[in-house]
């Protein structure tokens, strides 16, 4: 009786246990361990857990390919930071720049055929862009001042971008071949040092500011349309706010976003007005980097709730918290495969 009541509980556990594909087909992150970061992979249940890399350097700043065949990142195997690519199972690790300078910060091109990222091989931090395999480098911005943070909209036309060129922080557009760059943000204040986000029609802009700290002391996320009209705090509040990994949820409708309005690192989601603000972790320890699954049903995210930081996930309205990984040690940016 004993075997046949462990057999029902353990049929109970998996029929309830989230398929390898639910919300995603796999989740990307980097892990520190032995005093390198690295990066990894697992399914969206935290069965299957794969590591990706193994150079006794850096690899951080994973990103899948749009048709989550691919992953790009960052790695300082060669002495410096260069831009790799590889096959999502880690395989095949290419390196893309081959420059002597820093390379970091890159991002795929909605289309996966080209890559910004950021170089300082000219003096000082630049934009460029590249073809999917490393070949036709472009250089994009050509400024004094340093110029990093590269988003693509969602039709590849444009590239979002963040600029000291006017003697503090603004959030910049430029065509995709570097052409009609336009300040986005004209404000005196700083804008865009953390993350900006398109939407994903293209329309809104996402980002981090603090052009009201004279008011509450605090950064606010604001909302502008795609050519810099109609800005909007959208937060409002006396505390930090600052965005996710991915802000925007899928459908376009919400925001995802972390803060400190009930005096410890939460994650919030609203309606992209700022309405119907709600918050998802519910638990006195740090909770970050929230990052939405392709289909919008689950949030993955980073807390140090059971000790280390550790990748946990829950549903979009902020049940059923589980628990994906058990290092004890570091993991940091977190994403769903397309």
């Amino acid at each position: 009786m004993a075997t046949l009541t462990g057999f029902l509980t353990l049929l109970t556990f998996l029929t309830f246990l989230p398929t390898a594909s639910a919300g995603g087909k796999k989740i990307v992150y980097e892990l520190k361990q032995g005093g390198y970061w690295e990066i990894y992979a697992m399914n969206a249940n935290g069965t299957d857990v794969k590591r990706l890399t193994d150079t006794q350097a850096d690899n951080r700043a994973p990103h899948w390919s749009p048709d989550g065949t691919k992953i790009i990142f960052v790695s300082e195997r060669d002495g410096n930071k260069e831009i790799y690519v590889m096959d999502a199972d880690g395989s095949h690790p290419t390196n893309l720049t081959r420059n002597k300078e820093q390379d970091y910060n890159p991002i795929w091109s909605s289309d996966g055929r080209r890559v910004a990222f950021v170089s300082d091989r000219d003096g000082n931090q630049e934009i460029y862009s590249a073809a999917a395999d490393g070949s036709q480098p472009v250089r994009l911005t050509r400024s004094e001042a340093r110029d990093y943070s590269p988003a693509w909209s969602p039709d590849g036309t444009r590239i979002a971008f963040v600029s000291r060129r006017d003697d503090n922080y603004e959030i910049y557009t430029m065509d995709a071949d570097g052409s009609d760059p336009v300040n986005l943000t004209q404000n005196p204040a700083e804008d865009g040092r953390g993350f900006h986000s398109w939407s994903p029609d293209g329309a809104r802009i996402a980002w981090g500011t603090d052009r009201d700290m004279n008011r509450d002391g605090n950064w606010e996320i604001y909302v502008m349309n795609a050519n810099g009209s109609q800005p909007r705090n959208v937060t409002r509040t006396k505390s930090d706010e600052q965005m996710g990994m991915l802000i925007w949820s899928p459908n376009g409708q919400q925001i995802v976003l972390t803060t400190t309005r009930d005096g410890n690192n939460e994650i919030y989601v609203m309606n992209r007005d700022g309405s119907g603000a709600k918050n998802l972790s519910r638990n006195p320890a740090v909770d970050a980097q929230p990052a939405w699954s392709p289909d919008g049903t689950r949030i993955v995210f980073i807390s140090n709730r059971d000790g280390a930081e550790e990748l946990y996930v829950m549903d979009a309205e902020g049940n059923h918290p589980r628990r994906l990984t058990f290092n004890g040690s570091e993991v940091s940016a977190p994403r769903w495969q397309p």
